[in-house]
């Protein structure tokens, strides 16, 4: 017995040195180009060598710890907070369809606020830490909502009507299929929510705080300490990147049976829609709309009413109303706004289809070999969890502040949600469908084109949900920080001014376009994934 325990301690300590040690390469050779590049630019000033950040590291250790404790005390809380909120709102809206119908539409919102249009009220309403845990929770909230939607709705169609012919109800479906079917996608979205914990905190430390790596980081751009701030981002890259493989080493214990489905189901047929069932389906969409706008509006109203925040800049949705459609100036308030809104839409779409179609080959790559994985990962947790806000300088350095530098950030802010949920989804095509095709003279390519991007095709429409809005986001942040154009530059020079009226009509309008775009893809998934989708229910 003895040498049994031996043995498979020594096989467990095998293994987890090949893990880890599979990463080291990858790491020595990322150094290594770090340090060329940064001697090739040594001119520019703005890339540190890497032997110099870390004599920055080593000069902030009196401070890191309690900077590092803060930061990442209220992500946590907000990462919690946020995830838990997603799962039971899926579960929800999984359960009781006219809850999604009415409450989707403000999860997007709630995506796609800009942050210098509700950071002032939350100081406001909020005290000491919780503003920087709302901006957490936010971050991470849709993300994994959409992660546990398509999980729980991946189920297969046969499991399903095997549960009821037994006898199972809606309540045993979801108990018994949708929850392990969940899993897989869960963690997937709590990976992808990690580094976007980390960065909704200090994206709130940078906008005011006392202490936590945003401030810190802020200090060093201060001073122009370019050593300094490259220790700050990839302190916060760390922490983000700790986060990340602990959520994917629960998920592979979690979910072990990941890609060892036996069902092969693919391209099932659907009933055709009657008539009445389309009439019915209609008004239950137009019903959530008009719903979710009174929702909406309610709570606009609700909060301006019980924390009786100043008229001054807190704004009613009829002021907006007023703003827009009937004050004296109104057709020339929206035709300011409708011009940087097509500067906005072209940044954002241009972005996206760039960092979605490249997100899209690396996963297919990722899926396929662990070796790429070592190799591509850890680069674009490093780009995810560094804030925009400290990374835009550099790449407008780089990149010019025209429209080739806000692809590159918005391509940077779509890529890495868009990667991590098809990869996981590449990789949980069915072991034996795979077997198949190899069967029958396939190769690896042949697999992946006839099995592999079938199944991760719900998880290319899931991971759109969460880049679109993102795009629009992303968009604005670089409007705001690189171009002075578009409604990202409106949004911050109307704050500045304290001109509030234009800058909540702003805020409305890329929230409804937001929403608009969020319902677009729904209305493009449907159809493609009838026609070759997996058979889910």
């Amino acid at each position: 017995m003895s040498a049994l325990v031996q043995d498979r301690a020594r096989r467990s300590v095998a293994g987890w040195w090949r893990e880890v040690g599979g990463w080291i390469l990858p790491v020595v050779l990322g150094i290594a180009a770090w340090a060329v590049i940064a001697t090739l630019l040594a001119d520019l000033r703005v890339i540190p060598t890497p032997w110099a950040v870390l004599q920055a590291v080593v000069g902030d250790l009196g401070v890191l710890p309690t900077n590092v404790g803060a930061t990442l005390s209220n992500a946590a809380i907000g990462y919690l907070v946020g995830n838990v909120a997603a799962i039971v709102a899926a579960v929800v809206f999984v359960q009781v369809p006219w809850a999604e119908r009415l409450l989707m539409r403000v999860a997007v919102m709630s995506f796609c606020v800009p942050l210098v249009a509700i950071t002032p009220i939350l100081v406001v309403i909020f005290p000491g830490d919780v503003p920087k845990q709302i901006l957490a929770g936010l971050s991470v909230f849709f993300t994994t909502l959409i992660a546990c939607l398509m999980g729980l709705r991946s189920v297969n169609g046969a499991t399903v009507d095997l549960v009821v012919s037994m006898g199972g109800r809606s309540r045993t479906v979801l108990v018994k299929a949708r929850l392990q079917a969940m899993l897989p996608s869960l963690f997937a979205g709590l990976q992808i929510a990690a580094p976007a914990a980390v960065l909704g905190t200090i994206l709130g430390e940078y906008l005011g705080a006392s202490r936590g790596l945003g401030v810190q980081l802020v200090q060093a751009q201060a001073s122009f300490e370019v050593s300094r701030t490259w220790a700050v981002a990839l302190v916060m890259s760390g922490l983000a990147g700790l986060v990340y493989a602990l959520a994917g080493w629960v998920g592979r214990r979690a979910a072990p049976w990941m890609g060892r489905e036996v069902s092969t189901a693919v391209g099932q047929p659907t009933a055709p829609t009657s008539d009445g069932r389309r009439t019915r389906g209609t008004l239950a969409g137009i019903g959530g709309v008009l719903g979710t706008v009174a929702i909406v509006l309610a709570g606009w109203w609700a909060l301006i009413v019980v924390f009786d925040l100043d008229p001054y800049f807190a704004k009613t949705p009829f002021d907006v109303v007023s703003h827009l459609f009937i004050d004296d100036a109104a057709a020339e308030h929206r035709a300011t706004v409708a011009a940087g809104l097509g500067v906005t839409l072209r940044d954002a779409g241009v972005g996206y289809f760039i960092g979605t179609v490249a997100a899209c080959l690396v996963a297919v790559l990722i899926a396929t070999s662990r070796l790429a994985e070592r190799f591509i990962m850890p680069g674009a947790i490093v780009m995810r969890s560094i804030p925009l806000v400290a990374m835009t300088p550099l790449i407008a350095l780089v990149f010019g502040r025209g429209l080739l530098g806000v692809t590159v950030i918005v391509s940077l802010v779509t890529f890495f949600p868009t990667l991590v949920t098809v990869a996981a989804a590449l990789r949980s095509a069915p072991v034996i469908a795979c077997d198949v095709v190899r069967s029958m003279g396939g190769g690896d390519a042949v697999v992946t084109r006839k099995v592999r991007m079938l199944y991760a095709l719900p998880a290319v429409f899931a991971s759109a949900r969460i880049a679109v809005p993102g795009a629009i986001a992303g968009a604005t942040l670089a409007e705001w920080l690189a171009t002075g154009e578009g409604l990202g530059s409106m949004l911050v020079r109307n704050f500045a001014a304290s001109q509030f009226n234009d800058l909540w009509a702003t805020t409305a309008v890329i929230l409804a376009v937001s929403v608009a775009l969020y319902a677009l893809i729904g209305v493009l998934e449907r159809p493609v994934i009838r026609r070759y989708g997996t058979g889910a229910a």
